[in-house]
C-alpha cells in the first residue's frame, strides 16, 4: 500500500502561460496513471510540441476556460479544467481532473471542483455546469455528488482504450 502524503501546504491556483510546463507534466502523469478515465491518450499527447501546451493559455482561451493546478508547496500534484460546453448555450463543462495517488482521500477533489465552480460563477458566462465520468469511476462519482451535481443521463461512447462504456453526465445550476 502506498503511503498517503498529508501536506497542509496545499494550494490551488489558476494556471497561466508561464505555468505550461506544470500543465504538461501533470497532464502526462494523469494520462499515464489513469488511461481509462480520460478522453485523450498518453501516446498522443506526449508527442505534442511545447506550442500545443502553450495554446491553452492564449487568446480566447483566457476568457472562455480556466485550468487550475493543485500544488503541494511548489510541486504540481493535480489539475482540473473548465471550458464552455460546445453544444449547450451558457453552459460549461468540468474536465481533466486528476490528483496524484499519494494525495487522494484528503478532500482535495472537492476543493478543486469548488475552485472551478467559483471561477464559473465569477465569469458570468455560464448558468449551468456539466461534468461526466466513465462508469465505474467511484471516486469521481463521489466528488461530483458531494459538490451538488445531479445525474442527467448516461451515454455510450468508445473511450481511448478502445472500449465502449458508459459516460455518466451530471449538471449543476449555478
Amino acid at each position: 500500500m502506498k503511503e498517503k502524503i498529508m501536506d497542509k501546504n496545499i494550494t490551488i491556483k489558476r494556471l497561466f502561460l508561464d505555468d505550461w510546463p506544470d500543465l504538461k507534466a501533470i497532464r502526462l502523469a494523469a494520462l499515464k496513471a489513469a488511461p481509462r478515465v480520460f478522453l485523450r491518450r498518453y501516446d498522443e499527447e506526449q508527442q505534442q510540441a511545447d506550442r500545443y501546451w502553450q495554446r491553452s493559455f492564449t487568446g480566447e482561451a483566457l476568457c472562455s476556460k480556466a485550468i487550475f493546478g493543485l500544488y503541494a508547496g511548489d510541486k504540481i500534484i493535480g489539475m482540473g479544467g473548465i471550458h464552455g460546453e460546445a453544444d449547450i448555450a451558457r453552459a460549461a463543462r468540468l474536465g481533466g481532473a486528476y490528483i496524484a495517488a499519494p494525495h487522494r482521500g484528503q478532500g482535495l477533489a472537492h476543493r478543486l471542483i469548488n475552485a472551478r465552480l467559483d471561477w464559473a460563477r465569477a465569469n458570468a458566462l455560464y448558468d449551468d455546469v456539466y461534468v461526466s465520468h466513465r462508469a465505474g469511476n467511484g471516486a469521481s462519482q463521489a466528488a461530483i455528488k458531494k459538490a451538488g451535481f445531479s445525474f442527467v443521463k448516461e451515454t455510450q461512447i468508445v473511450w481511448p482504450d478502445g472500449v465502449e462504456d458508459a459516460e455518466l453526465i451530471y449538471k449543476l445550476t449555478l
